[in-house]
């Protein structure tokens, strides 16, 4: 071999083993990368070049029957920005610049278009001045981490406006265009927030949800209880995008289009609604009461027409996310009815033929009666009266001598058959179920104070069904407040069932007799005259109780019932009504003060749906004296 070559040879040789090295060591690489790390790089790659989307949706509105909207929502936008990206970032490039002073400049360009900025977000946004939207822009931030050394940040999240008015992010950024800045380090995105166009009106019942961009809280009504159905499925997605942002035609894309809520129509008429609430003002002015609450039925299908009650909420307040004129009180509060429970009792009488209508009660000559050492009163001594007398007067004492004819058993019964001591079916959070005596009842005398509603706390609610049972000739309905529902999904109207009625009066003679004795406590010489309604025959019974201040029955403070229903033989309407926290010094009576609410709420109620009147020529002769 040529010696000469030998160097050449082994120069190549060495080039030859370091190529097979290095060819060595990129095949290692390779495997690293494509084989043991491929799962690893892959999903750094795809969170790097993987964007995401979110389409808010809106929630499910609340209407009435006939779909007036007490609870919908409006398009609104949430404005944030990253002030470093809007302050510093689009002068970055220049740093890189060669010419001559060029980046000495940068401080004051950075500033200037600083200033622009928070002019522009101060003129648009308002909340904040331009000094104080210049100092929150501050695209820098000192930090001290765990050693205690302070380290300079870039500031990226600032919250512009959370629910701003499309109109105003228009307005903005055409104020940015014409000041000729560009929108980057910017964000806005679509979201809602919940709108009560009705104000107070029905607000205990609607509630409240409070939605933000980061989420909604249900804070109360149907708006909590019906959440499940009201709450939408926002839409998400995602796409893969190239290094300068734009969408990848071949990239892989996901989309959950998400749907809006669903719309909950309810059995409620916005226009007796407005007659309630307007009765309610009145009798809160006259009355002074520290609460008063009511409700209207159709007893003969359940259905709620209207509920309220005083002192109520504005829903555009958060102030007022508190206190009795936040809870829903017909449903919550659960109270010692007086004798409007006496009707129950003389029905059940009745229905076991216990008594008759015929049957005469000795009340007593005078007014006060003993029994087991314990003193029960009335405001005179009655004498023998029928059951219908005993209603009309509402003897307390005929009352209780009823109730010790029925005995312990068919008093108790009475309390279960009408569903006293069990909530309703309208599924409201925070609904009370009442308080009944224990069963067997431990003392004697507490058979004597059931039937005039001095044993048990009763709510609003179970009155309502209660005499809806009765106007129903003994067939119970349950109430029902939601009548149907719209779902977007599968764009159906789904209508809410009505339950099955239960029958808890055996005798349609029942029905009959007690009726009469109703539209006697109505009547002139009655304790519920002034529930009279010219036209109609109007069945009720007024209530007066004690109110209970810190556990003790109070010889001060009262409350005052009325229920009934009109028209009394075939009644289309039914009407409870509480008020609370009347004084002494005040007529603070059922009669004085609960019926005449009644009578002027049912008064225009029923001219409202043109219900037909027992007797039309006194609906002739009382326009003839309201000309006069």
């Amino acid at each position: 071999m040529n010696q000469a070559l030998l160097p050449v040879r082994r120069r190549i040789l060495v080039l030859a083993g370091i190529c097979l090295l290095l060819a060595a060591a990129l095949a290692h690489r390779f495997y690293v990368v494509q084989i043991e790390r491929h799962d690893e790089l892959l999903n750094k790659a795809t969170k790097t070049y993987t964007a995401k989307t979110e389409r808010k949706h809106p929630r499910g509105k609340i209407l009435d029957f006939t779909g007036e909207v007490f609870a919908g929502n409006l398009p609104k936008i949430f404005v944030c920005c990253s002030p470093y990206s809007v302050v510093d970032e689009p002068f970055n490039h220049l740093e890189k610049s060669l010419k001559a002073g060029v980046r000495e400049k940068l401080p004051v360009l950075r500033d200037t278009r600083r200033r622009k900025v928070a002019g522009i977000l101060a003129q648009c946004f308002g909340g904040l001045s331009e000094a104080e939207y210049y100092a929150e822009l501050a695209p820098w931030e000192e930090k001290e981490d765990r050693d205690g050394k302070k380290r300079r940040l870039k500031r990226h999240y600032l919250v512009i406006e959370k629910t701003a008015d499309p109109e105003t992010v228009k307005n903005f950024k055409a104020a940015m265009e014409s000041a000729d800045l560009h929108l980057g380090g910017f964000v806005f995105r679509d979201t809602y927030t919940r709108n009560y166009p009705k104000g107070r009106m029905l607000a205990n019942i609607i509630g409240v949800a409070s939605i933000t961009n980061e989420g909604t809280a249900e804070l109360s009504g149907l708006e909590k209880s019906h959440g499940v159905l009201l709450r939408p499925v926002d839409g998400k997605g995602s796409f893969q995008r190239s290094g300068d942002g734009r969408i990848l035609a071949y990239g892989k894309r996901q989309e959950n289009a998400g749907h809006n809520g669903c719309d909950i129509y309810l059995t409620i008429r916005e226009p007796i609604q407005a007659i309630l609430e307007s009765e309610l003002d009145t009798a809160a002015r006259e009355t002074g009461a520290k609460r008063i609450y009511a409700l209207i039925v159709d007893p003969r299908s359940g259905n709620i027409l209207a509920m309220g009650q005083r002192p109520n909420f504005d829903p555009a307040d958060p102030k007022n996310y508190q206190g009795d004129g936040f809870s829903n009180a017909i449903a919550s509060n659960a109270y010692e009815p007086g004798s409007v429970m006496k009707p129950f009792f003389i029905a059940k009488a009745l229905d076991e033929n216990i008594i008759t209508p015929d049957s005469l009660i000795d009340c007593g000559e005078y007014k006060e009666w003993y029994y087991a050492g314990r003193k029960l009163s009335d405001p005179r001594g009655y004498g023998k009266m029928t059951p219908g007398g005993v209603l009309k007067k509402s003897s307390n004492i005929g009352t209780a001598k009823v109730a010790l004819m029925m005995g312990d058993q068919l008093v108790w019964d009475t309390l279960k058959d009408f569903q006293f001591g069990k909530k309703s079916a309208l599924k409201f959070a925070g609904e009370s179920s009442g308080i009944l005596p224990k069963f067997p009842f431990r003392g004697k005398v507490t058979i004597t104070r059931v039937p005039i509603g001095y044993a048990e706390q009763v709510t609003a609610l179970q009155l309502a069904r209660g005499y809806s049972t009765i106007a129903n000739r003994g067939m119970m309905p349950q109430l029902r407040l939601v009548d149907r529902v719209f779902d977007p999904v599968s764009g159906k109207m789904t209508k809410e069932p009505y339950w099955e009625k239960v029958r808890v009066l055996k005798h349609k003679e029942t029905f009959d007799a007690l009726v009469d004795m109703l539209i006697s406590v109505t009547a002139v010489d009655g304790t519920g005259k002034r529930a009279r309604i010219p036209g109609y025959d109007v069945a009720g019974k007024t209530g007066t109780s004690q109110m209970v201040i810190n556990g003790i029955p109070s010889k001060e403070w009262y409350r005052a019932s009325f229920c009934g229903f009109v028209p009394a033989r075939n009644p289309e309407l039914l009407m409870v009504v509480t008020v609370e926290g009347l004084h002494v010094s005040k007529p603070y009576g059922g009669s004085a003060v609960a019926a005449p609410v009644f009578q002027r709420t049912m008064s225009r109620v029923l001219k409202f749906l043109n219900v037909t009147p027992d007797r039309p020529e006194e609906l002739v002769a009382e326009k003839n004296k309201k000309k006069k």
